[in-house]
């Protein structure tokens, strides 16, 4: 075991162990290249002590670092060290899907869905790519904190195979998935794989595997012979057309199965579009040959799916019609002894009147009361209350209160029967619209939905307080026991807009910078000066004023503010000689009615004075006249 701090191939260095497993442990480590997380998983020693094995390792994590696809973990590098053997993974932070339906239990119907589109889109773009993974399970499913799921093992799952593993928990924990082809000792196909999934399916809605026991024998002989229970019997809120996809992916007979998985992932698509399709049934097919249960270890000795196979026996047509009409009369002398062994059982049966009859129990109508008030009535009628019980969301029945019964209510059974209880664990959260609400009323609403808000301050012209956005659309559901209810609102800080000094600047300029603040602006022209100073000294274009002094504060957008400004220079006025005259005879005599007697003439309009002895700076001759 690498010991912390320890660099591999001088890039890799080790932080943490974070999993073991019968062929593996892995690390978390930095790459100190790419400056990244990543997942170093490093192979047991005893592994790397088998060159046949070593091939394989080399080849197959090979093949399977070319495949890319969101919902499979990436594999970034292939190495050795000193003997030891290791894959470099992207790194993924979040939890197991075993690790996840142990904590939840039975997912909801839709959830579920989702889970498995995602793990069924990876699966398929594997085997597009030639690569089969051979050990699908929950195990080996990671999902991520944001809900991604991903595949995990690729290549190395299928290397698993062709070695002995001691672990006994990944012995049982992969023949739980496990097809009964390979339990017969068969090569694995991609329809191996599909059937991995639907048990994973299964699972994610009942909240268990479909077959236990007490060794590997007898999971796989489960596997082959036993049907699968339903899961619309478990909860009676599951759609057909979901319950539908589990068994073509579980049928027995390869040839029932989705024949790829792309196929699978279609009806996955629609099934919640189809609550009430039929329910499909495959006739039992008995295999021409005899049934071969492998051990152990005959079954982690399969060959790899990348194996060329053996050719295969040639057999007549002669021969195989000789066969056929054999076992077709083997199966006639079969059917002749059960039924004669079935008519001797009854009439012994009906035949000893004091044979024990035992006593059978209505199962009472429970779905609707709290899980203690059901358990007490089911006691109470001489049943007993399986400790495994399934949760999920009902719209319908609050949480804590029974949704379905298994068997269900109203079916006569055996006293001490067991009975499984579907229980709910509260109805979605319906995230509804809180844009335009105050923070205060918006976050009573969600606290009282068990959310968690997050609040965010942003600058507005929306009232202070106000809330202007939320992280999660109106409309969504949120199941109740999610790990991490957050929802996000923007809150209104209120508008502040302080107006600036735009006086001497360019008024085109100083437009443009009101409106990108969200001022209206409207420009108005003066009207042009007539006195001869002012008309030299005016500057053109320049804001003369403006109607809302600088300094002052708005609050919202769309104030108007007005900026005045000169678009033109008049032309100067022309002099006139005799007007010169009569000034200089006029100055001071008081003809203009004593209005001028300081010697200033006023400008009209201006309310400025201009002194007569000022000569006008103008390009334009006097006439003389």
């Amino acid at each position: 075991m690498p010991s912390q701090n320890r660099i591999i191939d001088d890039r890799y260095e080790i932080k943490a162990i974070i999993g073991q497993g019968g062929m593996a442990d892995v690390y978390l480590a930095e790459d100190l290249i790419l400056k990244r997380e990543v997942a170093v998983k490093i192979l047991r020693e005893v592994l790397a002590e088998d060159p046949i094995y070593v091939q394989r390792f080399k080849r197959e994590a090979s093949a399977a670092a070319t495949l890319s696809n969101k919902n499979i973990v990436e594999i970034y590098d292939v190495g050795e060290e000193n003997g030891k053997y290791y894959i470099v993974m992207e790194y993924v932070s979040g939890q197991t899907l075993k690790e996840l339906i142990f904590k939840r239990g039975a997912l909801h119907m839709a959830e579920a869905i989702d889970v498995m589109k995602q793990v069924t889109n990876g699966v398929a773009a594997a085997h597009k790519c030639g690569i089969i993974h051979r050990d699908l399970k929950p195990q080996n499913i990671l999902v991520t904190n944001g809900g991604i799921a991903k595949i995990a093992d690729f290549g190395i799952a299928s290397i698993q195979t062709v070695t002995n593993v001691t672990k006994a928990d990944t012995i049982m924990g992969s023949l739980h998935y496990l097809a009964p082809e390979i339990a017969r000792g068969e090569k694995a196909t991609i329809q191996s794989d599909i059937y991995s999934l639907g048990i994973m399916f299964y699972e994610l809605l009942v909240g268990q595997v479909p077959f236990n026991g007490e060794s590997p024998v007898n999971i796989a002989l489960k596997h082959m012979r036993e049907e699968l229970p339903s899961v619309r019997e478990i909860n009676p809120t599951i759609y057909q057309s979901v319950e539908n996809i589990i068994i073509k992916a579980t049928a027995k007979n390869v040839e029932n199965r989705y024949q790829n998985a792309n196929q699978m992932l279609e009806d996955l698509k629609q099934a919640l579009d189809h609550p009430n399709d039929e329910k499909i049934t495959f006739v039992s097919q008995e295999d021409d040959d005899t049934t071969i249960v492998v051990g152990n270890e005959e079954f982690y000795n399969q060959p790899s799916q990348m194996d060329i196979p053996a050719a295969e026996p040639v057999v007549s047509e002669a021969d195989k019609k000789a066969k056929k009409k054999k076992q077709m009369k083997l199966a006639a002398y079969a059917g002749m002894v059960a039924v004669i062994l079935f008519i001797v059982g009854l009439y012994i049966v009906m035949a000893n009147p004091f044979a024990k009859k035992e006593k059978m129990v209505e199962i009472p109508n429970v779905v609707g009361k709290t899980l203690e008030e059901a358990t007490a009535e089911l006691e109470k009628s001489n049943l007993i209350v399986s400790e495994l019980i399934s949760y999920t969301v009902s719209e319908e029945y609050d949480e804590n209160h029974v949704v379905a019964v298994n068997p269900s209510s109203g079916k006569e059974v055996k006293e001490k029967s067991e009975v499984r209880l579907t229980v709910s664990k509260g109805k979605y959260i319906l995230i509804g619209n809180y844009i335009g609400k105050n923070i205060d009323t918006a976050k009573k609403e969600l606290d009282d939905m068990g959310m968690v808000v997050n609040v965010i301050e942003q600058e507005s012209e929306e009232a202070e307080g106000t809330v202007i956005s939320q992280s999660i659309d109106e409309g969504q559901k949120i199941v109740p026991d999610a790990p991490n209810k957050i929802i996000t609102l923007k809150v209104s800080s209120g508008l502040s807009i302080k107006v600036e000094n735009y006086l001497g600047m360019d008024v085109f300029s100083a437009k443009a910078n009101l409106e990108s603040q969200g001022f209206v602006v409207t420009l108005n022209i003066l009207p042009a000066p007539t006195a001869i100073y002012q008309i030299q000294n005016m500057k053109i274009n320049v804001v003369e004023g403006q109607s809302l002094s600088a300094g002052t504060v708005v609050h919202k957008k769309g104030e108007a503010i007005t900026l005045d400004y000169y678009d033109k220079k008049p032309e100067l006025p022309t002099e006139d000689p005799d007007d010169e005259e009569n000034n200089g005879t006029n100055n001071g005599t008081g003809s203009n009615n004593g209005q001028n007697s300081g010697g200033n003439t006023s400008t009209p309009g201006n309310g400025e004075t201009q002194n007569p002895s000022d000569k006008p700076n103008t390009d334009t001759p006097s006439t003389g006249q």
